[in-house]
Parts: structure tokens; C-alpha cells; sequence
């Protein structure tokens, strides 16, 4: 048997590219054995010689569980594919892949995968992906491809890498023509499942009798059968259609009036189309399935098909107390009573919701489907009341209700087209309900989604309305921090919010939440909107909150932050946020979280019961606690620091001058136990470091650095290039506090040094020089992670620690000098818990799932006593926690 080389994706597409040119009919088996396989002449000469071949017939190359190939004097290249894999003495072998080959062509077929490969022997090393198999790499297979939008997009996405690969799709036009075709592919499948066509399968029975198997003469044959659901059923020109072509109906609506070249269409792709026909495509969600259509023709988007959907459930979340709820309480509360009910039929059929980023639709489609489903019962609640006397049910809401704003434009079509799948659904079901429905088709026209960007436009002339009209806003705009934004982003902006000087250091997704500010403000329609949960915290509450609660806004319900995933594979979730906006309410607000709903008086801008505060940058520490600073910003291009291997060096080489140099530790080195050093020379000393000359060398080469700075401040350093820009007194106990720390965390790992142990703290991590255990025990307190992570700055999902904004305003009450003490010991068991694993680091102690249960109960017992600072009786949960904290921050502000 052949030894198994390890398999590399550049050598395999080299190795095939030395193929072009040359006449492989008889051996193109052999060399698929030997680049993906790892075959060497040695095991090639004895598959010729018959030793290795499984096949007796004397033209067949069969390896079991590999290959099976045949090349083929002449003919049909799908006749000898058939009668390969046919062939029962070769499928006893089970070959993973079957191949065919005429010295010009190649057909293949993937059994496991149920696919088909097709192209030419001189184009075998751009495709080689199709034979990784033989290598033995398997396509990654998720539970949730089970499911029928995931199986049906993923099948899409094969027919439209098909027909890129014999099509040049690089132009806009180009794009759009493909992208287009797609669209108009769903609807058909779609269509023919679901009742749209007169007949079952129409389409895909239709493909499989009319064209040729070879596929030559497919794309002229589909071109016939958009051209007729083009043209209406009473056309003079529709006499002149095959038979075949007139059943298609007239579908109208704009989804095929525009005339668009058909793509060159292959063998593989008829046999892919047909393939897709035999799912059920009556299961298919329009709601979800219009995002996963959007990836299939993105292909940055396609490493997740299906990740970029939001799926059901979150949506929920949104709508729900957006508008759901309280409609739906309105038909309980008028179920016996035929006169409310009847008002509710109004109220629905007048109400507009609108989605000012709405992607292929998922908002507006689950949006629709429940207020359809409500409307159902209403009607069917009217029928028993009436005992089904003089009841007539009819719908009478429309798409025309619904308006989206998207900058995509195949996505605008997408969420169009999703729309029009979502309404016949839903006709369906109220046919099933009461026997009565419009007819489908022709499709009418929808221009209420319109594509354009949001942040440029007037929403106004999106989706008019008076100040007395219900509205509903609502959407997963997207969120982008300011330091990934692009120029244009900026401008955005810019654009969007120009009276707020701000704008350019907030988040993207804050356009969103002014612009619907100002759409709604003075009127009673309300908006409700996912964000990224920075939103609510740290700096960019100050940036935005306070103008919008000047418009006279209010939050009147929110989800607090919840990690925003679906059901999709790879189920990928990022920490977010729902804030529910409205001019005109008066009632109890509703908060959120993954538990419970809590009615409250006031929701704060931090997503907490409270006042209308804004926790703001305080430039000084609390009374009578010591300043926290940045660590020392070395300033040195490296020049005043060594690894550990260096300072061995050095030690080794200058003994005498040891005391020169000091333990460096910043974030990183504090979190992850690494060990670095730096010469920390005070004027006393310079003399000494200067006659050293590796210290010497190294101060020159970090004037040099200075020097050459654009700051003006950065060349008056070069003036001490001994010493770090800032050279504080580390003679002295030290607490350590990282600049970030994941969010994941229970805790934020903060360290104590005691002052003998004269550590040097850059500016990556900051510092509180001068302090006492007790303090450290403070901040690495529940308590104190609660605040930060509420007022806190964030980057990525990180929280990002900031003396200002966290330290500076934590509220914490004066306390005796026995509490002290408790502290103190309680804040050295911590400190002891950790020093028992020093196999660990600090990023290993206080991951949640490795976090050792000494260091967590050390931890529990010091929270009680931090607590107990605050009030004799424990807090019950962390929203009780910070909601009064901030009580305490509002009172320590109005001091002040």
C-alpha cells in the first residue's frame, strides 16, 4: 500500500498545473493517485503491473475506497460516468471518487457529496478542491445542515460557483444579470412547491424533459420561461411559446421585466438545478432564507452560509415589546367584545413599520407573518362569536405597509422578493383558516423597500408619516467602532449627525439611533433598535445619550446585553443590546434580561433603573484615595528594554550594575506570567550607566529615537534618554489594573506589588502608586467590575479600563478602619489563592471554566465584605447592584 504523504494545497495545484498540455486519457488516474494520494512510481508500477489494481477488465484503474477511473476512447462522456458508477463489481470497492476522462474533458462524480465535476484536463489545477477526498479531507459537516434552508442555500451556492466559473462576472452589470438570475431561480423553485405554479414541480419537470442532459441547451430554454412569466397571460406573443413554455404564468412585479443575459449554463449546472428542484421548498423560511441567498452571491460572506441571518428568536426580542405585545394584549382584552375586534382589523391594516437597515428583509418579513397571524385570529375569533353568520374574512394588509431602506442592492431585492414569499405564505394560511385568498399572481408591484444609504437619506421620504400614525422603526443596523471605520463611513457620519461635534469618535450604528430620533420625536411613532452593548457604555453614552433624551425621548424598554447568535452553523454571537426609543410614554418602563421582565419608573442610558445620568470623565480621584495613573510610556523604540534571555546576558556580563535594572510588567506580562526587564536609572546613577557601555549604547540609540520624533514633546525627551517619560517612585506598594480585560471574565485580574518589590509598570497597563491592600481589594471586587463593565469604554468586546471614566467616579462610601482591616485580610487570601497555582497564569486563573475554586470562593468572601461597605443587607442580583450604584454616583455628582 502506498504511504500517505501529509497533503499540501500549493503542491497539489502546482502538480496539476505540469499536467496542461499533456495527453492523459490512460494516465490521469495515476497522477491523481500520486499528487493527492502520495502514490511514488514504486506503488504506480505495481498498479500496472496489476498487483494494486482491484479492477480485472483490464481499462478500469480502481482503488478501494479512492479512485475509480476510466478513460474513454470516444463518445458520450456522461454515458461512461453512468456506466462507471453503475457498475456493480466497481461500487464494491467503494471508490470515494469516480472519474472519466478523454484526454481532453473530464467528468467526475463525488458519491458522498452527491456532486458532480465537469471542465476540461488543462483546468484540473483550478479546481483541484473537488478531489481533496482522495487526500482524505472531508468537507466539515454541521448538525444544523439538516435543516432545509441551510441544505437549499448551500445547493444555490454550488449552482452559482458553477456558473461563475464559466462565466466573466466582474463587471457591475455582469453582477447584477447573475445575481438577478438567482433571484429569479428561488422564486421558481419556490413557486412550484407552494401553489404559485398551476402545476407541482412545474419547473424542475420542465428542465428535466425539455433539455438536453449535456446542459447545451438549457440557458436558451430558461431565457423562454422568464420571457413568459414576463408577458402577460393575455399576450398575442404567447400563441408563438412551445406548450411547454406557456404553462409558465405571468408572475409581473418587477422580478422579470428587466431583460438580462442568461449566464452560460453547464452539464453539472442542469444537473445541480435538478438536484435543487427535489427539495421541499414549502419548508423554506423566506425570513431567514433571503440572508442566506445574500451569501451565497458574497462570497466574503459565505465562510458561514447561514451566519449572517438573525434568526427568529431574536427578532422576537425586538418586535415584541416594539409592538407585538401590546397588539396582542389589545386582542385579548377585546375577544368577547366584536366591536374592539373589528377596530383591531383597522388599526392593523393602517399601522407602518418601517426597517431603515434592512438587509434581505428578516424584520420586515417576521414583522408581516405576525401581524398575518394575528389578523388570522381576530377573524377567526369574530367567526365563533357570530356562529359563522354573515362573516366574510379577507385580509387587509398589505406589503404596501412595510418600507426598508438598503445599501446593498441585491440585497434590497433580495428582501423585495422575500416579502412577496412571506405574503403567500401567509394568504396560504388564511385559505387554510377560512377557504378564501387572493389570487398570487401576478405579483404586484413593492417599491416600499428602496435602496440607498440610510445615513445620507431623508427617512421621511422613505416612509412618510403625520404625528399621529403608528409607526414602528425597527432593525439591526450595523455597528462599526470609529477607529475601523472607513473615510467614507466618516462621512456618513458626518452627514447624518452634523450638529454633534462627536460624530467622528462614535459608532457607526449611532446614525441610526439619531436619525430615528428625529424621525419620531414630537410624533407617536417609536423605533427600537439591536446595537453592539458599547453603545450604552463607556464614553459613548455622553457622545449620544444626552442629545437624544433633549429631543424629549425616552428608553421605554431594553434588553440588556445578551450575546446575539442564531441557529445557523458556525453559530457565531457578538454581546449586544435592544433599546426601545418613543417621544410620547408615559407608562412603566420594561427592562430585560435573559431571566425575567422587571417593570421600572425610569430606564437610564447604561440600561439600568435609574435617572437620566450620564456618568462623565472626572479628572480627579475619589476623596481621600491616592491618584491612579497610566504606567511609565518607555518612549525608547525599545532601547530601555530587555527580554528575559537579555537580562541574563547582561547580568552575567555586569554584575556590579544589576540594581540598574528592574522587572517591567505591563498588561500582557501581568497576564500571561511573562518576564521582561528595563534599566531604570534616577539621575544619581547616570554617571554609573554611563560607563557602562551596553547601557551606554543603548541610552544613545534611544536619544537618537527622540530626536527623530515629530512631537515636539517626544525631542524634549531626548534631553533624559536614561529614563522612561514618566519616572515614578516605584519604591512603594503598587496596584496594577490592565487596560483591558475580556469580557468573559468575572472578574478583572488586578495585581498588588508590594514595594520591595520595586516593579516597573509601562503605560500598556495603570497604576496606583502609594496604595493599600484594602484598595486592591476594592477594585478587584464584584462590586467595582460591575461598574466598569456598565461605564466602561470597550475594544472589540473587551472591556477597556479607564481611570476617568472607572476609577475616578466609582462610588464607594467611606469606610472605618476596621472594615479596613477586614479588607485587607480578605484581599491577602486572594493574593494567597493565587500564589498556590503558579503552574497558571493570571488569563488561566480567572478564565470562568479554569478559575481554581480556592481563588473563587477567596474572591466570594471578599465581595460579601466590599458589599457590606455599602449596606448591611446582601444585593440579590447585579441589576440591584449597579442600579445602586448609580443612586450613590447621582448623589455624589449633586455634592458636587
Amino acid at each position: 500500500m502506498a504511504k500517505k504523504a501529509s497533503f499540501s494545497y500549493i503542491q497539489a495545484a502546482e502538480a496539476l498545473k505540469q499536467l496542461v498540455g499533456r495527453q492523459l486519457r490512460d494516465t490521469l488516474g495515476f497522477e491523481l493517485l500520486r499528487i493527492f494520494c502520495g502514490y511514488g512510481d514504486a506503488s504506480i508500477r505495481r498498479i500496472v503491473d496489476g498487483k494494486g489494481n482491484d479492477a480485472k477488465d483490464g481499462r478500469t484503474l480502481l482503488v478501494k475506497k479512492k479512485l475509480a477511473y476510466r478513460p474513454v476512447e470516444s463518445g458520450d462522456l456522461t454515458e461512461a460516468l453512468h456506466a462507471l458508477t453503475s457498475d456493480p463489481a466497481v461500487a464494491k470497492k467503494e471508490p470515494r471518487l469516480y472519474v472519466v476522462c478523454d484526454g481532453t474533458n473530464v467528468l467526475a462524480c463525488d458519491p458522498k457529496e452527491d456532486d458532480i465535476y465537469s471542465n476540461t484536463v488543462d483546468l484540473l489545477w483550478r479546481d483541484f478542491e473537488f478531489f481533496k477526498p482522495l487526500a482524505g479531507i472531508e468537507k466539515v459537516r454541521y448538525a444544523e445542515e439538516a435543516e432545509a434552508d441551510v441544505k437549499s442555500a448551500e445547493m444555490m451556492a454550488r449552482i452559482y460557483d458553477d456558473i461563475r466559473r464559466y462565466n466573466d462576472v466582474h463587471g457591475v452589470q455582469q453582477i447584477h444579470a447573475l445575481n438577478l438570475f438567482m433571484s429569479r431561480l428561488l422564486f421558481c423553485y419556490f413557486a412550484e412547491d407552494t401553489g404559485l405554479f398551476p402545476d407541482v414541480n412545474l419547473f424542475t419537470n420542465a428542465l428535466k424533459t425539455c433539455t438536453k442532459s449535456d446542459g447545451t441547451d438549457l440557458a436558451p430554454f430558461i431565457g423562454q420561461l422568464f420571457e413568459a412569466m414576463a408577458t402577460p397571460d393575455n399576450a398575442a406573443q404567447r400563441s408563438s411559446m412551445p406548450e411547454a413554455v406557456r404553462r409558465f404564468p405571468y408572475v409581473n412585479g418587477g422580478l422579470f421585466r428587466e431583460q438580462t443575459p442568461i449566464p452560460v449554463l453547464s452539464y453539472r449546472t442542469r444537473l445541480l438545478m435538478l438536484k435543487c428542484g427535489d427539495y421541499d421548498w414549502k419548508r423554506i423560511n423566506p425570513d431567514i432564507f433571503g440572508s442566506m441567498i445574500q451569501a451565497v452571491v458574497t462570497p466574503d460572506m459565505r465562510a458561514g452560509l447561514g451566519i449572517h441571518y438573525t434568526s427568529v428568536t431574536n427578532i422576537q426580542k425586538v418586535i415584541r415589546p416594539l409592538f407585538l405585545d401590546a397588539l396582542v394584549d389589545e386582542y385579548t382584552n377585546s375577544k368577547d367584545n366584536p366591536k374592539r375586534l373589528n377596530q383591531l382589523l383597522v388599526r392593523l391594516s393602517k399601522i407602518k413599520f418601517f426597517d431603515p437597515a434592512c438587509g434581505s428583509g428578516n424584520f420586515l418579513i417576521i414583522a408581516y407573518k405576525s401581524i398575518r397571524a394575528l389578523e388570522i385570529r381576530i377573524w377567526d375569533r369574530l367567526r365563533e362569536l357570530s356562529g359563522g353568520q354573515g362573516i366574510m374574512p379577507f385580509s387587509n394588509i398589505r406589503l404596501t405597509q412595510f418600507f426598508g431602506i438598503e445599501i446593498d442592492e441585491y440585497a434590497c431585492d433580495t428582501a423585495r422578493l422575500s416579502l412577496w414569499l412571506a405574503e403567500h405564505q401567509m394568504n396560504n394560511a388564511f385559505y387554510e383558516a377560512f377557504g378564501s385568498r387572493p389570487n398570487p399572481l401576478p405579483l404586484h408591484q413593492n417599491g416600499n423597500v428602496v435602496c440607498g444609504n440610510a445615513c445620507r437619506m431623508d427617512w421621511a421620504e422613505v416612509c412618510l408619516h403625520t404625528a399621529e400614525e403608528e409607526v414602528y422603526v425597527m432593525g439591526n443596523p450595523p455597528y462599526l467602532g470609529s477607529k475601523l471605520q472607513s473615510p467614507e463611513q466618516k462621512e456618513d457620519l458626518r452627514i447624518a449627525m452634523p450638529t454633534l461635534k462627536e460624530n467622528r469618535s462614535m459608532d457607526y450604528i449611532s446614525a441610526w439611533f439619531w436619525k430615528g430620533a428625529h424621525y419620531i420625536k414630537g410624533t407617536h411613532a417609536r423605533y427600537a433598535f439591536v446595537t453592539t452593548n458599547s453603545l450604552c457604555q463607556g464614553e459613548q453614552v455622553g457622545m449620544l445619550w444626552g442629545h437624544i433624551f433633549d429631543l424629549g425621548l425616552t428608553i421605554f424598554f431594553a434588553h440588556t446585553s445578551f450575546k446575539w447568535s442564531n441557529n445557523a452553523k458556525h453559530n457565531a454571537g457578538v454581546t449586544c443590546a435592544i433599546v426601545g426609543v418613543a417621544s410620547q410614554y408615559t407608562g412603566l418602563r420594561k427592562l430585560y434580561n435573559e431571566r425575567e421582565i422587571r417593570l421600572v419608573q425610569n430606564i437610564n442610558p447604561y440600561l439600568s433603573e435609574g435617572a437620566n445620568l450620564i456618568v462623565r470623565k472626572n479628572y480627579t480621584p475619589p476623596t481621600g484615595l491616592p491618584k491612579m495613573n497610566f504606567g511609565c510610556m518607555p518612549y525608547d523604540g525599545g532601547n530601555l528594554l530587555m527580554t528575559e534571555q537579555e537580562n541574563e546576558e547582561f547580568c552575567a556580563l555586569y554584575p556590579q550594575d544589576v540594581d540598574l535594572v528592574k522587572r517591567l510588567c505591563g498588561s500582557y506580562e501581568f497576564i500571561n506570567k511573562v518576564n521582561r526587564y528595563c534599566f531604570w536609572i534616577d539621575d544619581a546613577d547616570l554617571p554609573r550607566a554611563l560607563a557602562n557601555p551596553y547601557i551606554a549604547a543603548r541610552i544613545e540609540r534611544t536619544k537618537q529615537v527622540r530626536l527623530k520624533s515629530k512631537d515636539k514633546a517626544g525631542r524634549e525627551l531626548a534631553k533624559r534618554p536614561y529614563q522612561f517619560r514618566e519616572f515614578f517612585n516605584i519604591e512603594s506598594n503598587t496596584i496594577i489594573v490592565p487596560a483591558h480585560s475580556s469580557e468573559n471574565r468575572d472578574y478583572i485580574p488586578i495585581g498588588f506589588f508590594e514595594k520591595n518589590e520595586q516593579v516597573v509598570i509601562p503605560n500598556s497597563a495603570l497604576a496606583v502608586y502609594d496604595a493599600e491592600l484594602w484598595l486592591f481589594g476594592v477594585l478587584t471586587s464584584k462590586m467595582h467590575n460591575i461598574w466598569v463593565r456598565a461605564v466602561g469604554g470597550r475594544l472589540k468586546t473587551d472591556y477597556r479600563y479607564s481611570a476617568t471614566l472607572c476609577y475616578n467616579t466609582f462610588p464607594f462610601p467611606k469606610i472605618s478602619a476596621e472594615q479596613k482591616n477586614e479588607l485587607n485580610a480578605l484581599a491577602r487570601e486572594v493574593l494567597g489563592a493565587r500564589a498556590e497555582h503558579t503552574e497558571m497564569t493570571l488569563g488561566e486563573m480567572y478564565n470562568p471554566e479554569t478559575m481554581p475554586v480556592d481563588l473563587r470562593l477567596a474572591h466570594q468572601a471578599l465581595d460579601v465584605a466590599v458589599e457590606r461597605c455599602y449596606r448591611p443587607e446582601p444585593f440579590l442580583s447585579d441589576e440591584e447592584r449597579l442600579e445602586y450604584l448609580f443612586k450613590l454616583y447621582e448623589r455624589m455628582t449633586k455634592k458636587k
